[in-house]
């Protein structure tokens, strides 16, 4: 509608439709990083084959960390700063792994079977400390990192070497107490999993479409065996597609310079990529369980679901228990991909820039799915890549977009703040409460 009626009965004109304000409204944040970036490349002007291969390889670097915020955002505690707890985790199962030398990918399946107890137990502590501050969960999971990271910096700056024996000298301190501040994976860990398997972005593309169509005309041909239903237009519409894409993908290198230097320049680590995947494929099988139902509802309204019979802080405990585990395996693969564990800060930012990241992608602290997660990655690292460059050629000093992007990611958070208190006053006063 393009007016609306007051209270009194006069009409007030608007230029916007009610449902458009609010879509304005709710990505806005999505909207003003969009306007960001599109200023920051007009500015930076790298090479697009350059700023492709970081986006890419900071995508799945850090993606599993972002993916670890959804589920407690399904469950209504919001944004999980918490996850810190399971990156610490993982941190503690990579030294584990280096301390007994255990190399390449054995090291890193070490590393993260050791951090999964770790981070089940810190997430069971975690959830049940969030079940007494109900409704103020994101602060609590600030206050928590904080305090966890007093804890591990005990253990591995004081315990280890003393009550805790190690048995590698290399990652510790000369005078034997207390971990280095610093640890370089070199060989034995170093990108392990990246490089695996790395493929042209071009080849990738075209390996992608493939499985989608070959999925496609499995599942197609499955139906129609089972329940002999006939081949329609519709059904075969996803796999034609699928095959044309990879066309279309192969047409376009091959017509354009520019597209086939940057496809060739970005190499992606496919192995880092199918974890990523995996996850994403189980948080969406989740989501379509009873167990992610039941996180739903409790998560839309806590006395509905205890009238359901659902028990509520069980549903809560577990939620933050899977973004703790998730929270692990995603530090592994960051560190790996970085090849180096700075031991007493790598977790700080973790769950600030993680946040950020999902906020910038259009999710709410009431509502997260996959596709924001990966968009708001993709964003944020965007900018983290071109600011740097963008600052110098503006400012004339590099800083000054190193400074940016890190005050960028708390306007980020505070604003979506902003935006949810706004709502839930606005909310109150239609509802008369």
């Amino acid at each position: 509608m393009m007016s609306i009626k007051n209270s009194g009965g006069r009409k007030e004109n608007s230029f916007i439709p009610a449902s458009a304000g609010s879509f304005l409204l709710d990505k806005s944040v999505l909207i003003l990083f969009l306007f960001i970036c599109s200023i920051g490349l007009l500015y930076a002007k790298q090479p697009a084959s350059y700023v492709v291969d970081q986006v890419i390889t900071r995508l799945f670097r850090n993606i599993i960390l972002v993916l670890s915020l959804i589920v407690p955002v399904w469950a209504g505690m919001g944004l999980n700063f918490s996850i810190v707890v399971g990156a610490m985790s993982a941190q503690a199962g990579l030294i584990i792994a280096l301390n007994y030398e255990v190399m390449g990918i054995a090291g890193i399946v070490v590393a993260f079977l050791a951090s999964v107890p770790i981070a089940v137990l810190l997430g069971i502590l975690t959830g049940k400390l969030f079940n007494r501050t109900k409704g103020q969960e994101m602060i609590t999971g600030m206050i928590l990192g904080y305090f966890a990271n007093g804890v591990y910096q005990l253990i591995f700056m004081y315990l280890c070497g003393t009550i805790i024996p190690m048995k590698n000298q290399a990652i510790m301190l000369n005078n034997g107490l207390g971990i280095n501040g610093t640890v370089t994976l070199d060989q034995s860990l170093s990108g392990v999993v990246d490089k695996l398997i790395k493929l042209p972005l071009d080849k990738t593309l075209c390996l992608c479409f493939g499985i989608c169509a070959a999925y496609f005309l499995i599942r197609l041909t499955v139906v129609h065996l089972k329940h002999k239903k006939s081949f329609s237009l519709k059904n075969i519409l996803l796999p034609v597609m699928c095959i044309a894409a990879i066309a279309l993908v192969k047409v376009l290198v091959k017509s354009s310079r520019t597209l086939s230097m940057t496809c060739m320049f970005t190499q992606v680590p496919v192995a880092t990529a199918v974890i990523a995947v995996m996850v994403c494929l189980f948080i969406s099988f989740l989501s379509d369980t009873k167990l992610g139902s039941d996180i739903k509802t409790v998560g839309r309204s806590i006395s509905i679901a205890r009238t359901a019979g659902i028990n509520v802080d069980k549903i809560r405990i577990i939620s933050i228990v899977i973004s703790t585990v998730i929270a692990a395996l995603g530090q592994i693969v960051y560190l790996q991909s970085l090849g180096t564990l700075t031991t007493y800060s790598a977790a700080d930012q973790i769950g600030t820039f993680s946040v950020a990241a999902l906020l910038v992608g259009g999710a709410s602290i009431r509502e997260a799915n996959i596709g924001q997660a990966i968009l708001g990655t993709v964003l944020f690292h965007l900018m983290f890549t071109i600011a740097p460059i963008a600052g110098k050629n503006m400012f004339g000093d590099a800083a000054i977009g190193e400074y940016f992007r890190v005050f960028v990611s708390y306007a980020v958070i505070a604003l979506a703040l902003a935006l949810h208190a706004w709502k839930n006053s606005a909310a109150e006063k239609r509802t008369g409460k």
